[in-house]
């Protein structure tokens, strides 16, 4: 095992598919270290396949924190993670944070504006446009045109960040793209070695290909079947890329060819999403997985690191 004095938490990024679980997972092992989630859809009990959740067997080599916390139809917000997450690092000496909601790690490290808190009426008004046909696609031009930043950022699949935008123009008129988000250079930024992993386009996207497949081969219409069984559609982690297709799926709105199709595309554009907000966060220290071994170059940076 390695030996690490005072080390800062570990955090682990890079865009999906490029080997941040396994890498976390391996230096941990290494020095000793538990590993925290920042993905916004593994923290959601039961959305396994889906999320690349790591499985049982994996949590049992390391202890890991943040993942399987609250049932689908609980509200839950980056606020709620920021409050958690640092609970869960006040209580680890070799912490190792990874995953793919680059919002939720941000508001960790750098913590979170002040926002407009909710408004249930407005909500209620919301959702019931969103119930009716086509309402989400209305909803989302509706947002396109008083926010055209938030329109081209947020996906109109993504339902809650859909609403959320709109209420917040609605109670405050103004966007929610003029509020202020975690800063990447915040002065109260917390401590931390931040590694991030790169891989050649190309390479990337056929992993990215590779591993939807497998998701549909795994099971994933079936786990998401048992899930709408237990947990309304609109809850939120039915809106995650694979899970909304699949949804489809299993209500016949799509054929498994083109939610797989669909899928793939979906997580090529956030795969190029992550890496664009990762570009914005300062002192990350980049590996190329491809020209060479993650692990070796990470605990070296590990060690090299004051």
């Amino acid at each position: 095992m390695y030996t690490l004095v005072g080390v800062r938490p570990i955090v682990i990024s890079g865009p999906t598919g490029t080997g941040k679980s396994e890498l976390a997972l391996r230096i941990a092992e290494a020095v000793g270290g538990e590993i925290v989630n920042y993905d916004s859809v593994q923290i959601y009990r039961g959305f396994d396949i889906g999320s690349a959740k790591p499985s049982a067997e994996v949590r049992r080599r390391v202890p890991h924190h943040l993942f399987d916390v609250i049932d689908a139809d609980a509200e839950f917000n980056a606020a709620d993670y920021e409050r958690l997450a640092h609970a869960a690092i006040a209580g680890i000496e070799r912490p190792i944070l990874a995953g793919g909601t680059f919002f939720y790690l941000r508001a960790l490290l750098h913590g979170l504006p002040e926002m407009p808190g909710r408004d249930e009426k407005i909500r209620a008004r919301i959702r019931r446009i969103a119930g009716r046909p086509r309402g989400n696609v209305w909803l989302h031009r509706w947002l396109s045109k008083i926010d055209p930043q938030s329109g081209r950022r947020i996906a109109a699949a993504d339902r809650h960040r859909v609403e959320r935008a709109l209420e917040v123009w609605l109670v405050t008129a103004r966007p929610i793209s003029e509020w202020e988000r975690p800063a990447a250079n915040s002065a109260n930024e917390m401590a931390a070695i931040k590694i991030g992993l790169m891989m050649e386009r190309r390479r990337l996207v056929e992993r990215l290909d590779a591993r939807v497949e497998a998701m549909y081969a795994a099971g994933l219409i079936d786990e998401t079947r048992g899930l709408l069984a237990r947990f309304p559609r609109t809850a939120r982690p039915f809106g995650a890329i694979g899970y909304a297709e699949a949804v489809a799926v299993v209500m016949g709105e799509m054929d498994v060819a083109a939610a797989a199709a669909e899928t793939k595309r979906r997580t090529r554009a956030y795969a190029k999403r992550q890496m664009t907000w990762l570009r914005s966060e300062r002192n990350v220290q980049w590996i190329d997985v491809t020209a060479a071994d993650p692990f070796d170059a990470a605990m070296r940076l590990v060690k090299e690191t004051k």
